[in-house]
């Protein structure tokens, strides 16, 4: 049987609304039903029973020690905010022979299952699309008429220009009022001497904030080999060069580039995951449940 998960499985599902479908419910059934229940309730105290109560709700190990009836009362989550930042510079649309998508579309499918479960959950969700600027903005979120807006929108994203997420969170900070998560995708192919201060923002606006940095395999392995031509996507231009002399460069710098920009971000507590585009998806989706704990800090 097909594994659903399997970014080569996913990657031949064309409609963004169906793969986000099929990786929720592929999600959802594979979670144990009492793990579902901690995500929408929180036990808050016990009382005891009066005729009436519902005895689905008694606890039986008090009961035991007090041979009284308790019932167990929980209280409701107040809905998440989240809001999702998705990078479109023309480097996310890079797509490897052997990659099933590219990085945009990797993270145009995280997006769109997130904004599926979170719409099950009665959350509220919106979304970023940047560059070097924000492109577009859809404020949070519940409705299902808001999904398949933020559905036609991914699938009508071209390639943009040169990343700058420090600008996008610096312009996206003053107009996020209510707290909740941002969740940013992107390759961060980008100048991090402002890092800092956009997450700052974010810090500032009590959000808690959640990295993924996307790549390529060939990007994460640099299996090249012969007299190789490399093409800048944001316009660094061309390199001839045989790549058994750059790789161990390029794993130096790419590796420096990386822990500045992680260890930027813990600065400010938040974390940064590494996403390659052959990793199975419901690794990332687990990222909503982390979500909710993050949310309670």
């Amino acid at each position: 049987m097909a594994d659903i998960f399997d970014p080569q499985v996913i990657g031949s599902v064309k409609n963004l609304t169906l793969r986000s479908m099929r990786l929720v419910e592929n999600y959802m059934a594979g979670m144990h039903k009492s793990r579902l229940r901690g995500i929408s309730t929180e036990f808050a105290q016990h009382r005891q029973y009066v005729p009436g109560d519902d005895i689905k709700h008694l606890d039986w190990k008090v009961y035991a020690k007090t041979d009284k009836f308790f019932v167990k009362e929980y209280e409701a989550e107040t809905s998440m905010t989240v809001r999702m930042l998705i990078d479109t510079s023309k480097s996310m649309f890079y797509k490897s022979d052997d990659a099933a998508m590219s990085k945009f579309e990797y993270a145009a499918t995280i997006g769109a299952t997130l904004c599926y479960l979170l719409m099950l959950q009665k959350d509220t969700f919106g979304m970023a699309l940047y560059d070097q600027n924000v492109r577009t903005y859809m404020p949070p979120k519940g409705s299902g008429s808001h999904f398949r807006n933020i559905i036609d929108t991914l699938e009508k994203v071209t390639p943009g220009g040169k990343t700058d997420l420090s600008k996008a969170l610096l312009t996206l900070g003053p107009q996020i009022k209510q707290r909740g998560v941002v969740i940013i995708v992107s390759d961060f192919v980008d100048e991090t001497d402002r890092l800092g201060l956009g997450l700052g923002q974010m810090s500032f606006a009590g959000q808690d904030v959640l990295l993924f940095h996307i790549e390529d395999p060939l990007e994460r392995d640099f299996p090249f080999a012969g007299q190789t031509i490399f093409l800048g996507m944001e316009g660094e231009g061309k390199l001839l060069c045989d790549p058994r002399d750059l790789r161990n460069a390029y794993m130096r710098e790419r590796s420096r580039h990386l822990s500045e920009i992680r260890e930027t971000a813990q600065k400010f507590g938040y974390n940064m995951e590494d996403v390659v585009t052959d990793k199975r998806l419901d690794g990332v989706l687990s990222g909503i449940l982390m979500m909710r704990q993050l949310r309670r800090r």
